[in-house]
């Protein structure tokens, strides 16, 4: 078994709630033996998906060339694929998304590599006051995880986070994402 988690870090704020419990998060998860390492993917240049469906005709997962090719790199390594985003009216943010919608290149009927079988975690701080609030985001990440065939491996979902700052001043919070990462 691979020992590899990838984080794809979807918020525009460095460092900012949903950072610091990925952050915990790794921390746990190398305590428990695993390499990790983090993309931030604000400031990445990644188009969104043309349902071109000529994945993997140009010899690379996707024909668009831009910096979803370092991504892709990442998920391909990795055994367990961490989704790190804050709650943006109940889904995921503008950063992250098209990282789900560019993963097609994966379920092609040509596709090179099977991610089938990995195991994915789910990162999300909000700014609610009630944990419902990431209802629909759980129901995204549930279907998006069942039709890639990965093992949801966690949730670490935090509300009443406002702001910024917020997460590091909980270290019930930091605990909580640092033993999901240790018990991966």
């Amino acid at each position: 078994m691979s020992r590899k988690v990838t984080i794809l870090l979807g918020s525009p704020r460095r460092n900012g709630n949903t950072e610091t419990l990925a952050a915990s998060f790794s921390e746990g998860a190398v305590s428990a033996g695993y390499k990790t390492s983090a993309i931030r993917i604000a400031g990445l240049k990644i188009g969104g998906c043309i349902d071109c469906r000529r994945c993997w005709m140009s010899g690379a997962h996707c024909f668009l060339n831009d910096d979803m090719g370092d991504i892709y790199a990442a998920i391909d390594d990795a055994d367990v694929i961490t989704f790190a985003s804050p709650l943006y009216f109940y889904s995921w943010s503008t950063q992250i998304k098209p990282v789900w919608d560019r993963l097609l290149p994966y379920f092609s009927a040509n596709s090179k590599i099977n991610v089938k079988g990995r195991r994915a975690v789910l990162i999300s701080a909000a700014g609610d006051k009630d944990g419902s609030c990431f209802d629909g985001l759980k129901k995204s990440f549930e279907l998006s995880c069942n039709f890639a065939k990965w093992e949801i491996a966690g949730e670490i979902l935090v509300h009443n986070l406002h702001e910024a700052g917020a997460a590091s001043k909980k270290p019930e919070c930091l605990d909580m994402a640092f033993q999901a990462g240790k018990n991966l």
